[in-house]
This record gives structure tokens, sequence and C-alpha cells, in this order.
């Protein structure tokens, strides 16, 4: 996911050979995080993460599972019940228990709610209280000192000030995920830096510019196997 994206034909193949033999062994510690796996390439399967982490009684997958199923509902556009599951996932949040896995599978239990949970804020009518959680997801993100997430934080935070038409600080965000992508090896974050800085750049006048750096980060997108996000930025921007 950090070197190819996350769209991209061997982490489906790589999820896909894990599920099979997580079948084989029987329900097995490593089923969660394979069933995480295949849900961010799909992103489906957020409902039976729900229901694995409940049956286990498991602190730590529980709200990684309420993660899974309020970002697929934001993604379907139910906001309101995404905000149901997202909020109960930050109520859940335990720093001692859920940092750890982080390094497992790349996510952080509040890194990655809070995100989420700025976007649904914003698309319900509240811009005041988006800006305040993407904030505070970039603190934490920072306080992690896990490159991966750091990156994933710098991107939702330039895609909630963009829909909040702030280009100056489109472009802070946008420039630091550059910066720390090149840094890291992340083309992924790296081609959507470059779009949101486009898109910074012509949103303060620099229209020429801006276009080029749109078209080569679209470019990148399609490289890194996240042929979507052409669709997406094209019909956003």
């Amino acid at each position: 996911m950090a070197t190819k994206g996350y769209a991209a034909p061997e982490v489906g193949e790589a999820y896909g050979r894990a599920w099979e033999l997580c079948q084989q062994a029987g329900e097995t510690p490593q089923l969660f995080p394979v069933l995480w796996g295949l849900w961010e390439f799909h992103l489906l399967r957020a409902e039976q993460l729900l229901s694995l982490a409940q049956s286990r009684h498991d602190p730590t997958f529980l709200p990684q599972a309420h993660y899974a199923v309020g970002s697929t509902l934001f993604w379907l556009g139910e906001f309101v019940p995404a905000r149901v599951h997202l909020e109960q996932r930050i109520a859940l949040y335990d720093p001692l228990q859920h940092r750890a896995p982080v390094f497992l599978h790349g996510q952080d239990a509040k890194v990655t709610c809070l995100t989420i949970t700025a976007l649904v804020l914003w698309m319900l009518g509240y811009p005041d209280q988006a800006r305040k959680r993407i904030r505070e997801a970039f603190t934490l993100a920072q306080q992690l000192s896990h490159p991966f997430r750091l990156a994933w934080t710098l991107n939702f935070a330039a895609m909630l000030f963009q829909y909040r038409r702030e280009g100056q600080a489109v472009q802070e965000r946008a420039e630091m995920e550059i910066v720390l992508s090149r840094e890291q090896g992340f083309p992924y974050w790296l081609a959507l830096g470059t779009v949101w800085r486009g898109w910074a750049l012509a949103e303060q006048g620099q229209g020429e510019e801006g276009i080029t750096q749109i078209r080569q980060g679209l470019n990148a997108c399609h490289a890194t196997g996240a042929k979507y996000l052409r669709t997406y930025f094209l019909a956003l921007l």
C-alpha cells in the first residue's frame, strides 16, 4: 500500500492469498488484519469486521471495526449513521491499547477516525467542528511518529480545506504531504499532494501552473493503480 497505492493489483493479490490461508487454518488472530486489508482494497467487508470484533470482545479490534463501518457509510453518503460509528470509535480509544496496531496495518484508531469525522461534519453542515477535528488529527499524527499515517492526515486535511475553498491552507498541507512522501517513498500520497497543490495554486491566481500540476498528479494517480481517483478529482475540481 505504501509503495504501490491502495488499489494496486499487488495489494489485492497479497490480501487475497492471506484470506485463503486464513480459511485453511480456521479462525485465527490474523483474520482481522487480513479482513482490514481486504476492506481497504475493496472498501467492503466492514459489517463482517464489526461482527467479528464484537464476537471476540477484543478491545483492540472493536474501534477499528467501528471506523470501517463509519468510513464505508461516509463514502456511501450515509453521513448521520457514519458519524454515530465514528464517534463510538473515538469514545473507545485507549492510547495504551490502540497505538500499537498502527504498525501492524498502518491505522491508528483515533487519527483515522478524526480525519473522516471531520469530512462527515463538513457534509452535515458543521464547518467549525470539522476544522477542529482535522487539527486534532494532525496533532496526534505528529505525536505518533508514523510517516504513512501523517501523510494520510495531511491529505485529508488538504481535502477539507479544499471544500472550504481555503487555497493557502490547502497549499500548506499539500507541500508538507509532498515533502514527506518524497522522503519516505510514498508515490500514492505524492500524487495526491501534487493535485492538491495544483488546485491551491489555481485558486490563488496561478491558473496555468496549477492546471499543469493537477494533470501531473492525475497521471501519477493512474500510475499508482488508483485510476478511480482521476474521475474523482476531475469531478471535484
